[in-house]
Order: C-alpha cells, then sequence, then structure tokens
C-alpha cells in the first residue's frame, strides 16, 4: 500500500473513533446530568382530604413519600400521582368511602377511593356536559357517607305570578328551582307538582298565589206565609190576618282566592238583623148545606118578586168603616156587602134584606153579640148608621 493510501485510511479510523468518543461522552454527561437533575431535592405537596403537606425530597416514589410523611394507607386506599412531576407537584391520597350518589330520580351507595365530587362522578364514567351540575361541586371534598347528587341539564315551564318563562331544570326539584328563580311562596300558596318532586326534561311548573278572606254581605229575609183553619170562613176564601215584613240578615263568607279571583265562597257566620214577621192568612173551610130544589119559595118585596131557599129573621145593626177597608172574605167594604155568620151563611151569598134591598154576605157579624142579631148592613156614613139604628129585618137567601 503505498504512502497516500495508507495515510487516508489511517485518517479514516482516527475519525469514526473520535466520533464514537464525542458520541459516548454526551451520553456520560446527559446522564450524569439527568442522574443530579433527579437527585435534587424539590418541593411536593401531598392532599389527603382537607390536610395539605408541603415537604422537599429527592425521592421519587409516591408511595415512599407519602409512608416517610407519617400517612397511613389502607387497603383500598389510592394514591394519585398523575400531577407529581408538574411544577406544582402534587401527590393526592384518595380514601376508601362509601357514598351515596343521586342522578335523577335514582340514587345508589357507591364505594370507591376519592377526595373530591369529581372523583366520584369519573368512576361512574359520567362527565359534567353544558348545564349539567354536580352537588357538591366538581372540586369539593367529600367525607364517608355525603350525598353527590348529579344534575343533568333539561328544561321546564314555569308558570307564576301572570308570566310564563322557560328554566333549566338540570333534574333539581321544584323547590330548588323556585329558590333559583327568586319565588317566595307564602304559607298559603299551592305548587305543582310537589316541591320534592325531580324534575325531567319537558315539565310545567305551576304557582297559585291563594289567598282567604273573610267577606260580609247582607240579604232580605223573605216573609213566611202562615195560614190558619177558620170554620167562619167559606170553604175556598182566604182572609189575610196579618200582611207581614221582610227581615234582614248579615252573612259572613270565607272566600278562597287564587291569583287574585274568587274561586270558593263558604259561609261561616249569619247573624239576624232584623226578625222577619209572618203573614198570617185564614183559609175557610165552612161549607154550607145543600138545599134542596123543593125548599125554594117565592117572596114578593118592593123590588118584586125573587125565589129563595132560606129565611132568617132577628135584628140588624148598621156599620160604617173607611172606602178601601177590607172584609173578613176580602173583598172591600161597600153597600150591599153585608156581615153575617158565615157558618150560616157562606161569603158571596146572594141576600135580600127587607127594608135594606139586595146584597151579599161579605163580612162576618151575625151571632157576634149573643142578642139575635143576624145582620150587619154597611152605611155610606154614621149618620146613616144611626139613622138605622138597630130593626128587626128578614134576610132572604136567595136561589
Amino acid at each position: 500500500m503505498d504512502s497516500k493510501r495508507y495515510a487516508k485510511h489511517r485518517n479514516k479510523k482516527i475519525s469514526r473513533k473520535v466520533i464514537i468518543g464525542i458520541i459516548v461522552a454526551a451520553i456520560v454527561v446527559t446522564a450524569a446530568a439527568i442522574f443530579a437533575v433527579a437527585n435534587i431535592p424539590k418541593d411536593i405537596t401531598i392532599l389527603d382530604g382537607s390536610t395539605s403537606l408541603t415537604v422537599t425530597t429527592n425521592e421519587t416514589d409516591a408511595k415512599v413519600i407519602v409512608e416517610e410523611n407519617g400517612f397511613t394507607l389502607g387497603q383500598f386506599d389510592v394514591i394519585d400521582d398523575s400531577q407529581m412531576n408538574k411544577e406544582n407537584a402534587l401527590i393526592i391520597i384518595k380514601r376508601e368511602m362509601n357514598v351515596v350518589f343521586c342522578e335523577g330520580k335514582n340514587s345508589w351507595k357507591v364505594t370507591l377511593p376519592a377526595r373530591t365530587a369529581g372523583d366520584v362522578l369519573a368512576y361512574l364514567g359520567k362527565e359534567l356536559e353544558e348545564g349539567d351540575v354536580l352537588e357538591p361541586a366538581e372540586f369539593e371534598l367529600i367525607e364517608e357517607g355525603d350525598k353527590i347528587t348529579f344534575y343533568k341539564a333539561g328544561e321546564a315551564t314555569l308558570e307564576a305570578d301572570g308570566t310564563t318563562k322557560q328554566i333549566k331544570t338540570s333534574n333539581k326539584t321544584v323547590k330548588q328551582l323556585l329558590e333559583e328563580n327568586g319565588i317566595t311562596l307564602a304559607k298559603e300558596d299551592e305548587v305543582t307538582p310537589a316541591l320534592d318532586t325531580v324534575l325531567a326534561d319537558g315539565e310545567t311548573i305551576k304557582v297559585t298565589r291563594v289567598k282567604y278572606a273573610k267577606e260580609t254581605e247582607k240579604k232580605e229575609i223573605a216573609v213566611k206565609t202562615v195560614t190558619k183553619k177558620d170554620d167562619t170562613l167559606a170553604k175556598g176564601t182566604k182572609k189575610v190576618l196579618k200582611k207581614g215584613s221582610a227581615g234582614e240578615e248579615e252573612i259572613t263568607y270565607k272566600v278562597r282566592y287564587e291569583d287574585g279571583k274568587a274561586v270558593k265562597k263558604e259561609v261561616v257566620a249569619k247573624k239576624v238583623i232584623k226578625k222577619a214577621v209572618n203573614k198570617v192568612v185564614a183559609v175557610g173551610t165552612y161549607v154550607a148545606p145543600t138545599v134542596k130544589k123543593n125548599q125554594t119559595k117565592t117572596a114578593t118585596a118592593s123590588a118584586g118578586d125573587f125565589k129563595y131557599t132560606r129565611k132568617y129573621t132577628g135584628i140588624a145593626s148598621a156599620y160604617y168603616e173607611p172606602p178601601g177597608s177590607l172584609t173578613a172574605s176580602g173583598m172591600t167594604v161597600g153597600v150591599g156587602r153585608i156581615g153575617v155568620n158565615p157558618k150560616e151563611i157562606p161569603y158571596g151569598t146572594k141576600l135580600y134584606v127587607t127594608g135594606y134591598g139586595y146584597c151579599v154576605a161579605a163580612d162576618c157579624g151575625w151571632g157576634t153579640t149573643g142578642m139575635g142579631r143576624i145582620a150587619d148592613l154597611y152605611m155610606n156614613s154614621e149618620e146613616e148608621c144611626e139613622q138605622w139604628g138597630i130593626r128587626e129585618v128578614t134576610v132572604y137567601v136567595l136561589e
């Protein structure tokens, strides 16, 4: 081999050795650097429930760090070292515990290693989406026996105080949603569905404002009619003995208002202010005996001949009442309307009285004195009554 070629070959071997040496040196330096960094003490915060402890250590095993600093682990406790090598290094101890998890209308017991409410959600493979709510909040600490509620986002209709609006439900109870929307309930107010109902998407909450008030009003007490049998009146005839008068009462109501409208009234008290006076009416029961045809007779008077069935002879007196006054039969007084004994001569019977003329039985008068008086004859004035005085007459009952 000539010298030039040998020199060239030799130089290549030297170059390879140099490169290899550089690489080895770099690896050594890097390893030394890594070893040096790894052995540089660093601050790590250990979180265990509400306990927080920051330590300085060059240890890289999270379990060793935890145990070296006095934390005792249970069989099913878990160490989360996923943030151990971050700038703000953390080691999180998740303790085994039993909690109750609620979602919508369902709830169940969960046993798991956890420190926050978010740990429970993650353990169950659930995620918070827009509008969802977790109570306690995702990063809040929890303890043995706590209740964690997961509210899924939804929408409901709220009807209250004359307005209707759409609200987010997140599967919360009616009571919670009313509080969140500033709806305060008075004692008598009513809500549907019930306050402890967990609303599903699309449901409606209706608030009815209820009030009760006492109100009074005055009402007329109607006149009652009382009837009395009267055997001095002909059957079928009536006579008002007392007109009667209406009374007045005050009625107190309990009124139920719903959203300002009266929907129900209930009587709670009644008070009579003025008593009603009953109207008293006499009802005739007298029935005159039947007159046989062969009893019909004919008589002659100054007014001409007339037929009669019976006749009575006795004393007749006279009387006067102001025009418009009523007789016992209900007719108004007037000449030709006389008083008789209705047991013998029914009201409405046509008569002829000697010295007086044709007339009709309209009032009660015969036999009231027990002195043989058979008729009371109506006159136009007291003077005429005085002129008549007392006379003996014959009363004919006309056919």
